[in-house]
């Protein structure tokens, strides 16, 4: 008997598979058979929230669920671009959180950013196509845009860290872009990074993007949890070439929800919708009516915004601490100061070049988890998160110990 032939596409997602979604294999071997290992594992590898939800959304999903009409109503279809009523609370939402204003004919809802931002891949490229992303980037853009384009887009990387800064060159930016280039996507702040754009040059990179004809995605996944002043592009209009990817997966700790929205142009949002219609046929129905109450509501939203006000205070000290404690514990590591999202970036290569070696070596001898920095375009780096474990001190502690026992065996 014959077997069926795998695709291209999946032979090339099975040599590359995401290490994150890796480790999440091992937390899940770890709390079933936690013998196996010398120690506690100590997760610093993936990007979620330990905090939980604001309180509001389990009083509204109460509610929901003792509603005998809501409760069906809710379990069924929706449709493709999002319930209205949703759309209309994202409206509200932007601007009594952000003070930004934004119109319902821009936003699409998805099931997840992650998946979302796949949609506006296939809406843009084209075989021979091109996209930039940023180097380093999230682990996960360039699998997406081989996976979605078929193997057939070409990936260009632009360099934004120079000597561990963040030091983005649109003159570089600007060589780099070529007549078959459709889409550049940057993320701020930054994953794995924890670096966020300045006016300047976000308004440097929208002129050029504009002057070119190509789109500009902006992943502000993180953008509640910026330790400093935030830059105006957070509050101000979309420019005309701008895709805003913006997920409720962090803002709202709310990842296993799958639930995001873009703001784009209105034009590429029917691209989209009708991309869609093939591929998910409609985002959960279910979350949107329990997020629809909270975002339509003035009184619930301004216990969200305390909410975020006090999660971005600690996850300042968090970040901070974890950063001071890396520098001062652990000799030739070239750390990037973070200013926002759940990371701590930081070189390593003085010790060992390869960084997933580094990772595995580290799980090993340590049981602490990392996630490498070759997955993110940067051999040699580490990206260290303190989210899963940010509201405990003493884990996340012990975990930095190890990582100083394990660096000073190899000094």
């Amino acid at each position: 008997m014959t077997k069926g032939t795998i695709s291209e596409t999946a032979l090339y997602a099975i040599k590359n598979p995401s290490s994150i979604r890796e480790i999440m294999s091992l937390v899940t071997d770890f709390k079933k058979h936690p013998e196996k290992y010398p120690r506690p594992l100590i997760y610093l590898g993936g990007g979620w929230p330990q905090d939980p939800p604001p309180p509001v959304l389990r009083t509204v999903a109460k509610e929901i669920i003792e509603d005998d009409n809501t409760w069906v109503e809710s379990s069924r279809y929706g449709t493709t671009r999002g319930q209205p009523d949703f759309i209309s609370g994202v409206v509200n939402y932007e601007n009594f959180i952000f003070n930004r204003k934004i119109y319902e004919e821009e936003v699409i809802v998805g099931s997840g950013s992650t998946e979302l931002t796949a949609a506006f891949m296939l809406s843009v490229l084209d075989p021979d196509t091109e996209i930039i992303i940023t180097r380093p980037a999230y682990l996960n853009y360039p699998r997406q845009v081989q996976i979605e384009a078929l193997l057939r887009a070409k990936i260009k990387r632009w360099n934004v860290l120079k000597n561990h800064d963040f030091d983005p060159d649109v003159d570089e930016l600007q060589e780099l872009i070529s007549d078959k280039t459709r889409m550049l996507i940057i993320c701020t702040p930054g994953n794995p990074d924890g670096q966020i754009y300045t006016d300047e040059i976000l308004n440097a990179i929208n002129d050029i993007a504009e002057e070119k004809g190509i789109w500009v995605m902006i992943d502000v996944a993180y953008r509640t949890f910026i330790y400093e002043q935030y830059p105006s592009y957070f509050s101000r209009g979309r420019r005309e070439n701008e895709i805003w990817m913006c997920t409720l997966s962090k803002e709202f700790r709310i990842p296993g929800w799958r639930m995001a929205y873009a703001v784009a142009d209105e034009e590429l949002i029917k691209a989209v919708e009708t991309v869609e219609q093939a591929r998910v046929l409609c985002p959960n129905k279910m979350a949107q009516e329990i997020l629809t109450r909270v975002l339509q509501d003035n009184k619930k939203l301004k216990d969200v915004k305390e909410y975020y006000e006090k999660g971005r205070e600690k996850y300042r000290k968090v970040a901070q601490y974890t950063a001071k404690e890396l520098k001062e514990n652990i000799p030739g590591l070239g750390i990037l100061e973070p200013k926002g999202g759940f990371y701590v970036f930081f070189d390593a290569s003085n010790y060992e070049k390869s960084s997933k070696k580094l990772c595995n070596d580290l799980l090993k001898e340590c049981q602490v988890a990392l996630a490498p920095g070759i997955d993110f375009g940067m051999e040699g780096w580490l990206r260290l998160s303190f989210a899963p474990i940010v509201e405990e001190p003493e884990t996340l502690k012990e975990g930095l110990n190890r990582m100083k026992e394990y660096f000073s065996k190899k000094k």
